[in-house]
């Protein structure tokens, strides 16, 4: 058995290496005429290449591939969702007490992958991996979520932090900053569980209107972030009422047509690598700087204000605060320490 382990590790390693955004969950169990291969996946080519090495390494020996491909087949139709709540927490596993690794916003539309009791195991727009309440979706068909989304019976529209309310003028939906919703041209706002209700105080950008408004340059998205200045930090956060560091990147470009992957590791791969000179001098703002507190990996991400400049969501300033690589005091001098890279996400970023 332990050959066979070693080779789901290995298939593992090749084919789903980022468990954020891909599962290769496997398992080899004894059989009385061989073994099966159990768990879930939703690397298709994984599952495939495993049973080829598995009857090329024990030939003799009979091979019951029982690994669940996702979506669940279980789940019919209905495999697809779009977020009625202003906020749903994405957590690490099926129990409200379990780590928050991301948020969704309401009208994100997420993929459902498998059902444990009330819990969904998800899969975001931008590929990110985990569990979200049912409590907290309006399920549907692939079909129906895209409909939704292109606002059929109205236009789409963005929060830029917005109540809504009903008739008699009681707040329904506190939306948080990039919360979607589909307008009817008046202060109707169409919600994913079929519901409606009235802009109240706040503003709704049309989608089309974005481009317009979010243009995607450096000063235009560094201005963007310096409108989160003093959002908490939280872990797993996205909205200015709470926002850890590559929340608060991923948020930012988002609304400037810029889609980044979650997590700030995740974030390296985007645009490319650039010298930043001596002190800092080639940087232009809305480049993202790299940090690490763990040799090998990064852990900490920043928008680039131009220069020695940046603004960032950092555990060490209770949030998203200015700071400068050239300055003294306790953070600046250990930011340079810990630096790592610079990447421009921008092409031509003026």
């Amino acid at each position: 058995m332990t050959e066979l382990q070693t080779l789901v590790a290995t298939v593992r390693r090749e084919f789903a290496p980022e468990p954020r955004t891909a599962i290769f969950e496997v398992r080899v169990d004894p059989r009385e005429d061989g073994f099966a291969f159990t768990g879930v996946t939703t690397e298709v080519d994984a599952a495939l290449e495993l049973v080829r090495r598995a009857a090329a390494l024990v030939p003799r020996r009979r091979i019951h591939d029982e690994v669940v491909r996702l979506p669940d087949p279980a789940l019919g139709d209905d495999s697809w969702a779009v977020v009625r709540a202003a906020l749903a927490p994405m957590l690490a596993a099926p129990d409200i007490r379990a780590t928050q690794v991301t948020q969704c916003l309401l009208g994100s539309r997420l993929e459902l992958l498998r059902a444990a009791g009330r819990w969904f195991r998800v899969r975001g727009e931008d590929g990110y991996l985990g569990w979200v309440n049912r409590g907290y979706l309006a399920p549907g068909d692939e079909g129906w979520a895209h409909a939704w989304q292109a606002a059929a019976g109205g236009y789409p529209a963005v929060s830029l932090g917005a109540d809504l309310v009903n008739a008699a003028g009681d707040r329904v939906l506190r939306l948080p900053w990039g919360a979607r919703v589909a307008r009817d041209g008046g202060r109707r706002c169409l919600l994913p569980d079929g519901g409606s209700a009235l802009l109240g105080v706040g503003e709704l950008v049309p989608e089309a209107d974005l481009p317009e408004r979010f243009p995607t340059r450096g000063d235009a998205i560094l201005d963007t972030a310096r409108r989160w200045l003093g959002a908490p930090y939280v872990w797993g956060g996205v909205t200015p009422a709470g926002v850890d560091c590559s929340g608060f990147v991923q948020a930012v470009f988002r609304l400037h047509g810029v889609p980044l992957p979650r997590d700030a590791e995740l974030q390296t791969g985007a645009g490319e690598r650039i010298d930043t000179g001596a002190a800092f001098e080639r940087l232009r703002p809305g480049d993202l700087l790299f940090f690490t507190e763990v040799p090998g990996r990064i852990t900490h991400v920043a928008i680039s204000a131009g220069g020695a400049g940046l603004v960032h969501s950092a555990l060490s300033n209770g949030g998203v605060a200015s700071n400068d690589l050239g300055g003294g005091g306790e953070l600046q001098p250990a930011l340079r320490r810990m630096f790592v890279e610079a990447r421009r996400v921008l092409p031509g970023n003026p």
